[in-house]
């Protein structure tokens, strides 16, 4: 469904998305989304687009995920993105260097929403309209998981999403 979006001359599109549980941990699980009719979740996507450009980065930030599923989603571990109201997250933190965002959302410090990214070459992520393209697309599923969740058709069980995990998201492109 296409819907015109006034003077931008830019078009809206809905698109559908499953939350995919990528690992299951005792502290913290991974998930992704997966858009419809895509092969892989946003998170393979940055895996597989990043991996031979920047095999250290990647490789910082897979090591960051491993310590976050062995100790926990502490917000210690990330950079805060996205604003107040949101749960996005980046990776790595504060603490470490990498030309590479990985953002995501970390929601009650269980479950990890891994999303996308890429190369962050400007101060802001909304100065690059790729990564803006990627928070955003994080704070629109951001925005339905918390509604369900007010609603308990989703909840958070340890370290499982329990409920509805699929989707629909507008998105400009």
């Amino acid at each position: 469904m296409f819907i015109f979006a006034g003077e931008k001359n830019s078009i809206t599109m809905e698109k559908n998305l499953l939350i995919e549980l990528l690992e299951d941990g005792d502290n913290v699980s991974l998930y992704s989304p997966r858009f419809e009719g895509e092969e892989y979740t946003e998170f393979e996507k940055f895996l597989l687009q990043h991996k031979d450009s920047f095999p250290n980065d990647v490789a910082q930030i897979v090591y960051r995920l491993d310590i976050i599923k062995r100790d926990g989603a502490a917000d210690r571990h990330f950079r805060y993105e996205g604003t107040k109201r949101d749960r996005v997250m980046a990776l790595p933190s504060h603490l470490e260097t990498a030309s590479l965002r990985l953002y995501l959302l970390n929601i009650q410090s269980k479950v990890l929403i891994l999303g996308n990214g890429g190369v962050k070459n400007t101060a802001t992520y909304q100065e690059d309209g790729q990564l803006n393209r990627f928070v955003k697309t994080l704070q629109k599923i951001d925005i339905q998981l918390k509604t369900r969740e007010r609603q308990k058709i989703l909840i958070v069980s340890g370290t499982q999403l329990l409920g509805p995990l699929s989707f629909v998201i507008k998105t400009d492109d």
